[in-house]
């Protein structure tokens, strides 16, 4: 999934024994680095499904108004290895026939495109994909390190059991690269299934200012969350996020928004597809 985003967000399973308040902070911990590690199980189980993708946008005006709402939706499918994003719908409407007929265009080049590969191109594509899901696999670690982790207590949400954890950036932390950057600038509350042991929830708020490619700066005080739900009881899959963000484009243009992505009609895909046969198992 992306952010901001597709897609975005991978959470976990964990393990947990809670032998009292005295030793919360150990225990935390503990459930964190083994959700992440297990993690990367959970992930390659979701890469086994493709799926619809709705997202809208939500502009406000400087009273906090809202002025302009939008939204597209794509379905999500793979070839070859790699996702593909086909736009089905705005705002809620199926495409009209010349919009759908461009789509169609889209799609039919990327397939030809697959078709033509040599070997080599097939790897270095193949092997973009997998540097970045070692780059995401290395955030999440990371994560295990920047943070102070608290068991806060026990809530339930959607009739699930779970543990809330507290996340609060650990004193002293270094970041080690560019995607960690970001890691000292924010806190967050996590919500564990206590029988599953799944990331249910995850509730992010950034504490300062926190700049992209030197011309948008996101401001302090957005909000992010994610949830996850059980799919065959076996996968968890990312359900919906939001993120409600004040930004400045360019250190001119201000922009007062929130985005809300949400999932549906999940389809389990076959392994052995390719671009000439492709089938999604119902």
């Amino acid at each position: 999934m992306r952010l901001p985003i597709r897609g975005a967000a991978a959470l976990a399973v964990l393990w947990l024994s809670v032998p009292g308040p005295a030793s919360a902070a150990e225990d935390a911990q503990a459930i964190i680095e083994r959700a992440f590690e297990a993690a990367k199980t959970n992930e390659a189980l979701a890469r086994g499904y493709v799926f619809h993708e709705r997202v809208e946008e939500l502009r406000f005006d400087r009273k906090g108004a809202e002025k302009k709402r939008q939204s597209k939706t794509w379905d999500v499918t793979l070839f070859e290895g790699s996702g593909y994003w086909r736009l089905i719908a705005r705002n809620d409407e199926p495409l009209d026939p010349e919009a759908a007929a461009k789509e169609q265009r889209k799609l039919d080049r990327h397939i030809t495109k697959l078709q033509n590969e040599t070997p080599r191109q097939r790897a270095q594509r193949l092997a973009k994909v997998e540097k970045e899901l070692r780059e995401g696999e290395e955030f999440l670690e990371e994560i295990t390190q920047a943070f102070d982790f608290r068991l806060i207590g026990e809530e339930e949400i959607d009739g699930i059991a779970t543990w809330a954890i507290s996340a609060e950036p650990k004193p002293g932390y270094e970041p080690p690269n560019r995607l960690a950057r970001v890691l000292p600038e924010v806190r967050a509350t996590l919500w564990v299934a206590q029988e599953s042991y799944g990331w249910v929830q995850a509730d992010i708020e950034t504490l300062g200012d926190i700049t992209w490619a030197a011309v948008f700066k996101l401001r302090s005080g957005t909000q992010i969350r994610f949830k996850q739900r059980l799919l065959d009881e076996k996968v968890w899959i990312t359900e919906s996020w939001s993120v409600r963000y004040k930004a400045r484009i360019a250190f001119l243009y201000r922009m007062d928004a929130e985005l809300i992505g949400t999932y549906s009609n999940f389809r389990r895909f076959a392994t052995d597809t390719t671009v000439t046969g492709w089938s999604v198992i119902d």
